[in-house]
């Protein structure tokens, strides 16, 4: 048995008791909760059930998306503007992998492994384009969309670029950083221009 401490230093901490087993119980590892749980603590959020509920939501897995989730000033236009963001990325990612060959983000390891029987399922959508058509497709999209962000302001332009490409922070912790509050107000802008000219 330890004899209590000399005086003027502090006493030893307790010791936990371990269980019966001698095993400690751990929490279920579920990699979704995990996950949701660096959403909720990442935008500044308790993480409770409701919270977790919200971070399901396609656009908080995107820090843009996170951006509109915040800036937006309602369920109804954060969803359009999730709608106009998700497709100019689309358009440019395409173009960018189509037309260039190459990934518009630098490359890493690949893990290589066996490829999976390829099954078609009756709510497929297979594309009978040639490749001549899809890459027409990707540059028609690419350019639709870069003509519409040509109506915008320069620093509005940067904003949405910076956005595409995450240049930035756009919010921290739940608050919007000032280059997030300028691409939600351009993504705004950019919403309108799109809508006139048909691409949403």
């Amino acid at each position: 048995m330890l004899a209590a401490a000399p005086e003027g230093l502090p006493e030893l901490a307790p010791v936990p008791r371990r269980y019966q087993t001698g095993r400690k119980v751990t929490a279920d590892r579920d990699p979704q909760r995990t996950v949701l749980k660096a959403r909720c603590a990442h935008m500044g959020k308790d993480d409770t059930r409701e919270n977790r509920r919200m971070m399901k939501m396609a656009m908080m897995g995107d820090q843009a998306g996170q951006a509109i989730a915040i800036g937006a000033t309602g369920p109804k236009e954060a969803q359009r503007l999730w709608q106009v963001f998700t497709t100019l990325d689309a358009a440019d990612e395409i173009y960018h992998r189509r037309i260039l060959g190459r990934s518009r983000h630098a490359k890493c390891g690949k893990v290589e492994f066996m490829p999976e029987r390829f099954e078609a399922r009756p709510d497929d959508k297979p594309s009978y384009r040639t490749e001549d058509q899809k890459d027409a497709a990707a540059v028609k999209a690419w350019t639709q969309w870069h003509g519409a962000v040509g109506h915008l302001a320069s620093h509005e332009q940067s904003a949405i670029w910076d956005g595409v490409y995450l240049r930035g922070e756009l919010q921290r912790g739940g608050v919007l950083t000032t280059m997030g509050s300028a691409f939600v107000q351009a993504l705004r802008i950019l919403s309108d221009v799109s809508a006139t000219k048909g691409l949403i």
